[in-house]
């Protein structure tokens, strides 16, 4: 239904709206054929003169062109000052007239978007769509993709250009897993396949910089993508998004209720309700939605958190790295610590725990430890304060967190890089990791300290049985050893390595199975040699390249 609109749009094609609804679709993977449905969801919703809906869309197959779309640009242009919310209509909803065409011709040789502007008539609503961001540029002479970087930072610039409004949402859909991983906005034809988590901060930082100079603000970050809801991602976009919603476990493509969130958004606006408000409502719509996966088997989580708060964090964490590292050379609070990593919620290849769950089970183990000391009282202080930080409510942090499911039922909101072995991926640890803002919190000390003090000794280290000799390894045996403790170990395979840095799969054995199926996690944290290499500050030989 059509209804009147008693504010003023403002006119001309440069006017600042009220809010622009941002969404990237970083779909060139298995996800892509899922995406269709969600454009044509968000169409269904309906518009609004002051809210500018505006989405990219990149497709899998090879060779298919990225699409930028205007959505319900002709309804609206039609219905001049008149609004929607939700079709009634039976009618299935295309999106091929909202896509902005720019220079593209026509197979008669003519330019595609006059097609569109005849249709309307000479005396129809003035059709003059901006050109899109370009999906691909000349690279060493060929033509390829954009990598997730360049592209997301061009499709930012174009809405704030041409899309400007008092207030922005951005939703992400694609591959998630930035800390500690190589495949966020993967994308497999371009020739930097994915997004880190300092470039992402780059990108919305350079983009809120711009924005608050005309006194505009981007409300929401919204990841939907798997295992987004993580403190070390809170702390790297602080000061950019004032909110941020996402998942600490896996996320679906269907989970995020794109219509029903429209339409909150216009009613909203409509009732004068307040920024809160909407984002409270679009958390609702997603938990709710994501009931129903449980009949296939899925369980969800999700967090809203207000990112102006992050810095609310570091001391407290801080204390609990001081802490754990303390705790770490007492036998009793060793123990404790381990079994409290053991207990806690975790996720994708036990990569990562809840911090809330973590702690509340340290506190547990330490009061049951005996005898009690200091180590174990420092711990379960510094672990109390960290979770009354983290407790959720209105003008908190986290402002809502909730489980739909048992799979992540010790959810609580935010995630934290917690494996049990030093992660083999050097290109990340420490250099990544070391970059992160986080790192103010000390908690990387303190990992690389627990990754040496759990380490299990080598065999030949390990007390033999009683009356048998010391074993004598052969001289192949011998030099095999030797290569094995170059360097960090060469230790090459799954087991260990604490990271997910592998391009998407596609099998259910997959850690990055896009439905949602993860793989079997390590606990151990094993040595990659059989002996112990020299100690610290002797030399060993070096491989010729």
């Amino acid at each position: 239904m059509l209804f009147f609109s008693n504010l003023d749009s403002g006119g001309g094609e440069m006017s600042k709206k009220e809010w622009t609804l941002m969404f990237y679709f970083a779909s060139d993977n298995p996800l892509a054929a899922g995406i269709v449905s969600q454009l044509k969801s968000i169409k269904q919703a309906g518009f609004h003169p002051e809210i500018n809906v505006i989405a990219q869309f990149d497709p899998q197959a090879e060779g298919a062109p990225t699409h930028v779309f205007e959505v319900n640009l002709i309804n609206k242009l039609e219905a001049a000052e008149k609004y929607e919310i939700g079709s009634t209509a039976p009618d299935v909803p295309t999106l091929v007239q909202d896509r902005l065409w720019g220079e593209q011709e026509s197979h008669d040789g003519g330019l595609i978007k006059d097609r569109i502007k005849a249709s309307l008539g000479a005396e129809g609503p003035r059709y003059r769509p901006p050109t899109p961001p370009a999906g691909k540029a000349r690279t060493d002479g060929k033509i390829a993709e954009l990598s997730p970087r360049k592209s997301l930072t061009r499709f930012l610039e174009f809405c704030r250009k041409h899309y400007p409004a008092r207030r922005y949402i951005l939703f992400l859909l694609g591959h998630g897993l930035i800390v500690g991983s190589d495949i966020f906005l993967f994308d497999e034809h371009a020739t930097e396949h994915s997004l880190s988590l300092k470039n992402l901060g780059k990108i919305l930082t350079d983009f809120k910089n711009q924005i608050k100079k005309d006194d505009q603000s981007l409300e929401l970050v919204s990841f939907h993508s798997c295992s987004m809801s993580a403190v070390e991602v809170a702390y790297e976009l602080q000061g950019t998004a004032n909110h941020m919603l996402a998942c600490e476990g896996p996320a679906f493509v269907g989970s995020w209720p794109y219509r029903q969130i429209l339409m909150h958004v216009f009613q909203n606006y409509l009732d004068g309700s307040d920024v809160k408000t909407t984002l409270r409502e679009i958390f609702d719509c997603c938990l709710q939605n994501s009931y129903d996966f449980e009949l296939a088997g899925y369980s969800f989580d999700l967090c809203l958190c207000d990112l102006k708060k992050v810095k609310e964090l570091t001391t407290p964490l801080k204390e609990l790295s001081k802490a754990l590292k303390g705790g770490l050379t007492d036998r009793l609070a060793k123990e404790c610590i381990l079994l409290a990593h053991w207990d806690a919620q975790s996720y994708w290849d036990e990569a990562f725990i809840d911090i809330y769950d973590f702690c509340f089970r340290l506190d547990q183990r330490c009061a049951k430890a005996k005898p009690a000391n200091s180590k174990l009282q420092a711990i379960q202080k510094a672990s109390r304060a960290l979770r009354e930080t983290l407790e959720p409510g209105d003008n908190r942090l986290i402002v809502r967190s909730q489980i739909a499911g048992p799979s992540y039922q010790y959810s609580h909101g935010l995630s934290l890089f917690f494996p049990w072995s030093a992660p083999i991926n050097e290109n990340f640890w420490p250099n990544e990791y070391e970059g992160y803002k986080f790192e103010k919190t000390f908690w990387r000390q303190f990992l690389a300290q627990y990754f040496t003090e759990t380490m299990r000794d080598p065999r030949r280290s390990e007390p033999r049985p009683k009356g048998k000799p010391a074993y004598k390894p052969t001289l192949v045996e011998d030099l095999l050893e030797e290569v094995t403790t170059l360097g960090r170990g060469g230790q090459l395979g799954v087991q260990g390595s604490g990271t997910l840095d592998d391009p998407p799969g596609t099998g259910k054995g997959s850690s990055a199975d896009p439905t949602g199926t993860d793989s079997g996690p390590s606990i151990k944290n094993y040595p990659p040699y059989t002996r112990k290499p020299l100690a610290k500050g002797k030399k060993t030989g070096k491989l010729r390249e």
